[in-house]
């Protein structure tokens, strides 16, 4: 079942959706097109982690990061002032 994980549909799905969340928060920082695709990468990476574990959609994210040299936006709790809280160890800032 893990090579279901690193098909090439598995990573080109997640490669896009994580280039239209970079593009849409260039666009419009905080914006509804941009939380909408922070959300789509958050339900992705939930519902991997529930299939597959923990271990294994950490690797595939580390091959999608390192693919597109973008990082994974952070998934913690949003603020009322549509800040961020919280720890994520995926969201990988700083590449």
């Amino acid at each position: 079942m893990v090579g279901l994980l690193n098909s090439p549909q598995v990573i080109e799905s997640l490669d896009r959706t994580l280039k239209a969340f970079h593009e849409a928060e260039q666009k419009n920082p905080g914006g509804p097109e941009s939380i909408s695709y922070r959300g789509q990468l958050g339900g992705y990476r939930a519902a991997l982690t529930d299939i597959f574990g923990r271990k294994e959609t950490s690797e595939l994210l580390a091959t999608v990061r390192t693919e597109t040299k973008l990082h994974f936006p952070h998934m913690g709790p949003v603020c009322d002032d549509g800040s961020i809280y919280g720890i994520d160890s995926e969201a990988g800032y700083g590449l």
